[in-house]
């Protein structure tokens, strides 16, 4: 996801490995460059950060996330010392639970600020296998909660969700669009794939009494996105049975290149 307060400099929500084809919408009209001016990270995942070595060229911008999330891109993936290579590496850290502001490599702001939303979540794999213990409180996977300075409409922006928590709901119950965790419609699609449910990978279902679709229909006053789809999820079938049951509670699947207007 890219969001811009001015059309000009944007600030991309988690680099994922494709980052390369999406970096071309943000390309100058001349030259080189691309105006994306800060990442911002929800987790440490591998498909959520993977593109950051893609932005190394002339250094790369700065990279906002949690303090979990910045000890696994140094000590886990090693994103700072590749970066360090072609310029200066800008980790700025946000607080789980608190307030943020974002600004550009001169710290020019950006006109965008946050609420930083700790969602239970455990470190990826490759720092549970060095031993990484989960650290929720510090936002080991975090929601943003992200709103124009000086303006009112508030966009939900939580792409991996293992439980709907109170601070969740009432971020929700106060925003104007919902771009939710669509992962997997049922916790078991992925069983004969990779052996593990949904809910095993950290992302609830979509159907369910507890899933994410349930949840999404007591939210009918905000516009509600399907974010982070697995391609196992019948949904992205536009003629199935389960995309038909997202869409009869007015909830989205979301795809790419949808542009919004808050």
């Amino acid at each position: 996801m890219a969001v811009s307060g001015d059309g000009e400099r944007w600030l991309v929500v988690n680099a994922s490995p494709d980052i390369r084809l999406q970096a071309q919408g943000f390309a100058p009209s001349s030259g080189r460059g691309s105006k994306i001016a800060a990442v911002a990270l929800t987790s440490a995942d591998v498909d959520h950060t993977a593109g950051l070595f893609v932005l190394r060229e002339g250094g790369a911008p700065p990279i906002y996330a949690t303090s979990p999330v910045l000890r696994a891109l140094d000590v886990g993936l090693g994103v700072n010392l590749v970066l360090s290579a072609f310029g200066k590496v800008d980790a700025r850290e946000l607080a789980a639970g608190a307030d943020g502001a974002f600004a550009d490599r001169e710290g020019r702001p950006l006109g965008i600020e946050a609420r930083v939303v700790a969602l239970s979540g455990r470190p990826p794999p490759y720092m549970r296998l060095r031993g990484e213990a989960p650290d929720a409180a510090g936002g080991d996977t975090v929601a943003l909660v992200l709103w124009a300075t000086g303006g009112s409409a508030r966009v939900l922006y939580a792409p991996g969700v293992a439980a709907l928590g109170a601070e969740l709901e009432a971020e929700a119950a106060r925003s104007s669009v919902l771009l939710v965790d669509g992962t997997c419609f049922s916790n078991e699609e992925t069983v004969p794939l990779v052996g593990r449910t949904s809910a095993d990978m950290g992302h609830l279902p979509i159907e369910g009494e507890g899933g994410t679709l349930a949840w999404l229909g007591r939210h009918a006053g905000a516009r509600r996105i399907y974010v982070h789809i697995n391609n196992t999820n019948p949904v992205l079938a536009r003629e199935s049975r389960e995309r038909r049951e997202v869409e009869a509670v007015g909830v989205e699947i979301g795809e790419d290149g949808v542009e919004l207007t808050v």
